[in-house]
């Protein structure tokens, strides 16, 4: 129980500490046919590809003694049907979404070459569901398949399918940026002008995660309301020199007055790139994070 309750802990408390998303990445679920081992090494290649990114905090239900299910009820409707109580053990995680994927094959087909002897090409399909924790809506709902030139070849079925795995980490890189915005805190503020506010900032985002001196990024103050989040727009700032992984120093472009203010009335602030309103800076980011 104390294990549990460290757990929940450590998970808000990331969540808090660095404006990351908190993904809980739930047990995989499978045609019987499949079997357990090949399901099991995708799992790794999917947790491996999200934590690869930098830009979420990954928690496995295979760890969580709160989640844990039967091994022989994983894949069966009665194993799904309490689906509200394990949003709320979710909750106590601090996970905001849970990540579900069944996967539909994992086999490969054989093919010959000029001089008779075979080889064989993987084929891997599976559907990512990704679930608001909170009300248990479907945020994203993606098949992912491989095959042909999205698939890599072995001498024998099992180094063709484990070869194919492979690109799993590469499409759940490209699955972040795709759906998940670039979060940071405020560390600190490091110089204010009488007039103008906060002139120089510091936000715990750097290297690890492609940041870039130039790199603009909107500054949101968060607050709840009737239970929901809501984020408002109050200034704006640009990276001036990245410092390590998770550090870098930012000039403040827009609301300084509005940042300092924010700040001395202790409000959570929230630092965040989005493609769709800073045009010009995704290309690079995203190049970054590959």
């Amino acid at each position: 129980m104390l294990a549990m309750c460290m757990c929940a802990y450590l998970g808000l408390f990331a969540q808090e500490g660095s404006g990351k998303d908190v993904i809980l990445v739930d047990y995989f679920t499978y045609t019987e046919s499949i079997g357990d081992s090949y399901p099991t090494t995708l799992r790794h290649a999917v947790i491996g590809g999200l934590q690869a990114t930098g830009r979420l905090v990954i928690i496995d239900a295979d760890a969580e003694s709160g989640l844990k299910l039967e091994k022989d009820r994983r894949n069966s409707e009665e194993a799904m049907g309490d689906a509200t109580a394990r949003r709320s053990e979710m909750k106590k995680l601090g996970a905001n979404y849970m990540l579900k994927i069944h996967v539909t094959q994992m086999d490969a087909s054989q093919e010959k070459k000029d001089d008779g002897s075979t080889w064989y090409s993987g084929l891997i399909n599976f559907t990512l569901t990704l679930v608001n924790v909170e009300d248990g809506t479907v945020k994203v709902s993606k098949p992912f398949n491989y095959a042909g030139l999205n698939a890599k070849y072995g001498d024998t079925k099992e180094a063709a399918i484990t070869a194919t795995i492979d690109y799993v980490k590469i499409s759940m890189k490209k699955f972040v940026n795709d759906n998940f915005d670039l979060k940071a805190s405020i560390v600190a503020i490091e110089n204010v002008d009488k007039k103008k506010g906060a002139v120089s900032l510091y936000i715990d985002c750097g290297e690890s995660m492609g940041v870039k001196k130039g790199h603009t990024f909107i500054v949101r103050v968060e607050k709840q309301v009737a239970g929901k989040t809501l984020y408002t727009e109050i200034g704006r700032v640009k990276v001036d020199e990245v410092q390590g992984d998770d550090m870098s120093l930012c000039k403040v472009t827009k609301g300084g007055v509005e940042i300092q203010k924010a700040d001395q009335d202790k409000k959570k602030m929230v630092v965040t790139y989005k493609p769709s309103v800073l045009d010009g800076v995704g290309s690079s980011i995203k190049e970054g994070l590959k």
